[in-house]
């Protein structure tokens, strides 16, 4: 009888211990999240040393609010895709495709929203008479356009406006040919354009400005549905992610440089 008693004792200390244990282990575990390995300055650097507006802003709300450890991982993109759907990566932020939706589950609140908008010569013609998106199917439909090779949202955006326009292999081909007068606009992502703006710079000479197109991607917050965190999580994250926009510090974090806002 007290052999028996000595057993159960020592059974129920080691699986008090055992079950602390694993609540440590599931405490601390890292929330993974994939980016593009080259898409600055939204997300950049491959392995585990990613920078960039986006991993900033997944720290400000999932690690510095949520309290939860964030691991951050750059992938050429399609890899990225691959990572969440075998649940190697927890999460990706990006469109929410029907396809993407099949092994992911999407948060409510929209994470990153890639604003596209006009990009011109200062002291242009085309500076002052952009007045909003109307205007380029109608005053600026004879304007000379420009974007990249590969970028289907562009592709989808002249063909809906009936529009022809300049095809280049990158994006600071088009800036040239815009800052050489070459071109009169080019569309594309704000953060994107002023990074290369600035690497080129042409501050001086070009101008973006302050009209964002209605069919810009919003981008969610994508779990992977082999991802040990959850629909709990995911309500967590929405209701954080609210409060930091009623903030305002939402709005600074995707806007600013990363450096800046640090």
């Amino acid at each position: 009888m007290a052999r028996s008693f000595v057993l159960f004792i020592l059974v129920w200390c080691f699986s008090g211990f055992s079950f602390s244990v694993q609540a440590d282990e599931k405490k601390q575990r890292s929330f993974k999240i994939a980016y593009a390995e080259s898409w600055a300055p939204i997300s950049v650097g491959a392995a585990d040393n990613v920078t960039g507006i986006l991993p900033q802003l997944m720290e400000s709300i999932i690690q510095e609010r949520m309290g939860i450890p964030v691991e951050h991982h750059g992938f050429p993109w399609a890899r990225a895709q691959q990572a969440v759907i075998s649940g190697e990566v927890d999460a990706f932020i990006t469109t929410p495709t029907a396809e993407r939706l099949e092994f992911s589950h999407a948060s409510q609140s929209v994470v990153f929203p890639l604003r596209f908008q006009p990009i011109v010569r200062k002291n242009s013609e085309e500076e002052f008479g952009f007045k909003s998106e109307i205007d380029i199917t109608t005053t600026l439909k004879s304007k000379r356009y420009c974007d990249v090779l590969g970028n289907g949202w562009a592709k989808v955006f002249y063909r809906k406006k009936k529009l022809k326009y300049l095809v280049v292999p990158t994006l600071d081909v088009c800036l040239k040919h815009l800052a050489q007068g070459q071109i009169d606009i080019i569309i594309h992502a704000e953060p994107v354009a002023t990074s290369f703006i600035e690497k080129l710079h042409l501050k001086k000479e070009l101008k973006v400005l302050p009209i964002i197109m209605d069919s810009s991607p919003e981008f969610p917050l994508l779990v992977s549905k082999k991802s040990p965190f959850g629909q709990a999580f995911i309500d967590s994250f929405d209701q954080t992610l609210v409060h930091i926009k009623n903030e305002g510090l939402w709005e600074r974090l995707i806007t600013s440089p990363p450096s800046v806002t640090k």
